[in-house]
């Protein structure tokens, strides 16, 4: 399928049609938008070619369904995936993952060419690796590849272009299981450890103390998810939430807000005169403000304001 338009909400449907529903935004200092898009699904590999011609900003959401292994050949662009985020040069491939907020900026003379996976098949493989069902999305950490796998990625596009137009069925799935075994063995992701056989079942001290250390580093990023840690760990959200239930007897989850409550705490014993209990736990991720008092009072016996109280009755004197 090969496709060009100048106008907006075309685009929009166009792409949409090939990756999932998504908001467009062109730069406002941008004359026009000349979109060109191929996609290519009768190859042994399902490609797809997008430039937009100006300075574009794209809202994906949660991502739905997708794994998109995308390689810069002109320009520059960006991708950010939750509270991480990546740059694209020409030459750069960057994998984007399934089930995260997604946002891309793409420069006015950006060009692509993405790989789209089927998830189903890329999933199972990686089930097959790990020896046992997926309990958590497969995750890519969203970086650009190393220099290795990307000369690799590159042999696999030259080939790619030499194979015939139609493949027998037995070809087409051992150069799939080939290319989906390189990525998965290539590029880090949530299951990267657990295909090294380090399965965190066996060690749940070492793993809880490492993503305890993880989360004292972050703890500043209020956008930071269980899944972010688990990520980072290659391990998958499921594995980490037993590894803290057996060391430290509280979901991970659980750990963060006990480091933020006690950083709250130490905000109101330390407040200036003007400040107030709803402007530090704002500042500290909390923004239900009843259920704050009770997780409070909870862990330190008063509650939020009677701590600022004691605070001012201190400071008077």
């Amino acid at each position: 399928m090969h496709y060009r338009t100048h106008d907006l909400d075309e685009a929009i449907h166009a792409v949409g049609a090939v990756y999932c529903p998504h908001e467009l935004h062109l730069d406002r200092r941008a004359r026009a938008l000349d979109t060109r898009l191929s996609a290519t699904e009768a190859r042994p590999l399902a490609l797809v070619q997008l430039a937009y011609g100006a300075r574009v900003e794209v809202d994906a959401g949660e991502f739905p369904g997708l794994f998109l292994f995308m390689r810069c050949t002109a320009g520059e662009g960006t991708v950010s995936q939750g509270n991480r985020s990546a740059t694209w040069r020409a030459g750069t491939t960057i994998p984007v993952s399934a089930g995260r907020p997604t946002r891309f900026d793409f420069g006015a003379s950006f060009e692509q060419i993405t790989f789209r996976p089927d998830t189903a098949a890329l999933e199972a493989c990686c089930a097959s690796l790990v020896g046992r069902p997926l309990d958590d999305g497969l995750k890519f950490d969203p970086v650009p590849f190393t220099p290795a796998l990307e000369r690799s990625w590159s042999g696999v596009w030259d080939l790619v272009d030499t194979l015939p137009a139609a493949l027998p069925a037995p070809a087409y799935r051992s150069l799939e299981q080939f290319v989906l075994m390189s990525l998965l063995h290539g590029h880090p992701h949530n299951y990267t450890g657990w295909m090294r056989g380090e399965q965190p079942a066996s060690r749940p001290a070492r793993l809880a103390t490492l993503a305890e250390s993880f989360i004292h580093d972050r703890i500043a990023d209020l956008s930071l998810t269980v899944s972010d840690i688990a990520s980072s760990l290659g391990v998958g959200v499921r594995a980490l939430q037993l590894a803290f239930q057996a060391h430290r007897g509280i979901t991970p989850t659980a750990y963060v807000r006990r480091i933020r409550l006690a950083q709250v705490r130490e905000r109101l014993l330390d407040a200036e005169d003007d400040d107030t209990v709803t402007d530090i736990a704002f500042a500290h991720g909390f923004f239900h403000l009843s259920r704050l008092a009770q997780q409070y009072k909870a862990q330190f016996g008063e509650s939020p304001s009677d701590t600022l109280r004691a605070r001012h009755r201190r400071s008077a004197r």
